[in-house]
């Protein structure tokens, strides 16, 4: 086998956190729609939809290893928030999590000596030094803007120009 039995069962419940991450991005996007924070509703948008790619990654590796993949069943995302910075800081904290569950992966993958596995996870590794720092410059952004998260969209469309 091409990965353990271990690490399978771990790779499944990463397919899991995926998921949930996907609903969560999705919720907080459904958040700053119903807010008219159009923007930031697109970008959280595009997020959720990177989250479903992440476990659909996870699962097409355990195809095409010979196992099977399995999915969990998955928590139930957050809908409502105080405020845009609140919703900012739970994806934060989201992808804050996802690095010390990819690094824990890792580690296991590594006692194994599991290396095609480990390779695999190696584009994850980069991922989430991506994902962490956008979600915490999306977190600074609303911060600075303070009760005015007008400005905020205001910065992303004139960025994204």
């Amino acid at each position: 086998m091409l990965i353990s039995e271990k690490l399978t069962e771990a790779f499944n419940r990463q397919i899991g956190h995926e998921l949930a991450n996907y609903l969560q991005y999705q919720a907080i996007a459904n958040y700053c729609e119903k807010e008219s924070l159009f923007a930031l509703a697109r970008l959280y948008s595009k997020q959720a939809d990177e989250e479903r790619e992440h476990a659909m990654k996870f699962n097409k590796f355990l195809l095409d290893a010979g196992r099977s993949p399995i999915i969990p069943a998955v928590r139930e995302p957050r809908n409502e928030f105080a405020s845009a910075l609140e919703a900012a800081q739970l994806a934060l904290d989201a992808e804050l999590a996802t690095t010390r569950q990819i690094y824990d992966l890792v580690e296991l993958a590594t006692e194994g000596r599991e290396f095609i596995p480990l390779n695999f996870l190696q584009w994850f590794l980069s991922e989430q030094l991506e994902e962490v720092a956008s979600a915490e410059s999306r977190l600074a952004i609303i911060r600075r803007a303070g009760p005015s998260v007008l400005m905020v969209e205001a910065y992303l469309v004139h960025e994204t120009k």
